[in-house]
């Protein structure tokens, strides 16, 4: 990749990033970010991206990438090296046990992917309250987003997906998604750059066949409309609640 177009996708990733922080204020002076960080391609550029941003950042914020290992992870100290040399952060690194919970607690009926999400997600709230931190930054990128949005749409019947920046459900932590305004394939594009291989992941169990669906059908629609993911995402900001079949929106007939 020459040094142009190394620079192209630098600009262009950082200044989306940059637009959703700042549309959605997620980072503000003095703030501690816990970065996850799984050692895929997502979170790593992630954590490249923030690394940037903060050094010419017009606010002052902290760093601390966290790896959650679940025991399905093979190589990651390889991914360590790479931002302490590259990035100059050190990882921290909390052994989960998930693997273990998993084959303990897990229905063998049933996909062990919502059990292990869960208790990712629970050890970085944990960890989160215990290093005092302002934010947890994942990396969903734009793809994310609006999958899960067609996701929960046709198969839940609930209309929803991940929100930029929120509040958790327990109300302690908060969570923010800066590469919300990237798609997948930039950040692809982008990561390629950064000429480092991604973990690898141990786990085996097969990727999500409803999602794997979704995406097929988006890249179908994408060949008809270009801009559908750049649709999709803005119409999950753009909700016209009258006209929504919701009956709390119910009004009396007019006299």
């Amino acid at each position: 990749m020459s040094y142009n177009t190394r620079r192209y996708f630098e600009k262009r990733i950082r200044k989306k990033a940059g637009t959703a922080i700042h549309d959605y204020r997620m980072i503000e002076q003095g703030d501690k970010v816990l970065v996850a960080v799984s050692g895929g391609r997502d979170s790593i550029v992630l954590l490249k991206v923030l690394a940037d941003l903060r050094r010419s950042a017009p606010v002052s914020f902290d760093i601390i990438p966290v790896h959650i290992a679940t025991g399905f992870e093979r190589d990651f100290p390889r991914i360590a090296h790479w931002i302490e040399k590259t990035l100059d952060l050190k990882t921290l690194v909390v052994e989960s046990g998930i693997s273990e919970i998993l084959k303990e607690s897990s229905d063998p009926d049933k996909s062990p992917c919502a059990l292990c999400s869960r208790l990712r997600r629970g050890n970085l709230y944990s960890l989160a309250q215990e290093l005092g931190v302002s934010s947890i930054a994942l990396g969903h990128h734009m793809d994310d987003v609006i999958e899960t949005f067609l996701l929960r749409t046709l198969f839940t019947g609930q209309i929803g997906a991940m929100a930029p920046a929120r509040v958790s459900n327990d109300g302690n932590n908060r969570v923010i998604r800066p590469l919300a305004y990237c798609t997948g394939e930039l950040v692809n594009d982008y990561f390629r750059f950064l000429d480092l291989a991604p973990v690898v992941n141990a786990c085996i169990i097969r990727p999500d066949g409803k999602r794997e669906l979704i995406r097929k059908y988006i890249s179908m629609m994408e060949k008809d409309i270009p801009s559908v993911k750049y649709s999709l995402f803005a119409a999950l900001g753009n909700v016209d609640m009258k006209s929504m079949c919701n009956r709390e929106n119910t009004y009396a007939h007019p006299h």
